[in-house]
């Protein structure tokens, strides 16, 4: 298990990740709203590696790294939210992408899916993180 300090620096390498993944729910949402299908594929074109692979590993550092280490301090319950909203939001995504390349534009499952995805960073950006980094430097 990592030390105090390197989750710590965990917590900064996830919170700057979250500020890509931001930028591209921001262009998704901006082609859901108009319900443009051109848009919404370049969209999640141009952002098929931020929430691709980037999104499986930054989701898996949460779960295996981060999460245990403070799940006894903050509470086991808090932190299962967030491993169980990892489960939707990887699903959602999925489903989309698989829209996309079947040609269709899924706007409800793509608005969705920015919602819970840009809800779970507000909440781990300002109570989450924070929280934690205060426990861990203690």
């Amino acid at each position: 298990m990592a030390d105090n300090r390197e989750l710590v620096k965990l917590i900064g390498t996830l919170e700057g990740e979250h500020v890509e993944v931001r930028d591209a729910l921001a262009k998704i949402d901006s082609a859901v709203t108009v319900k443009n299908a051109s848009a919404l594929s370049d969209a999640l074109t141009s952002a098929s590696e931020v929430l691709g692979t980037a999104l499986d590993s930054h989701s898996l550092a949460e779960d295996n790294d981060l999460f245990p280490a403070i799940a006894e301090m903050m509470g086991e319950g808090l932190v299962s939210v967030f491993v169980e909203e990892h489960t939707r939001i990887r699903s959602l995504r999925d489903q989309i992408y698989q829209a996309m390349d079947r040609g269709d534009a899924d706007f409800e499952r793509s608005g969705e899916f920015s919602e819970l995805l840009g809800d779970h960073i507000d909440r781990e950006d300002a109570m989450l993180f924070p929280s934690a980094r205060n426990m861990l430097a203690d």
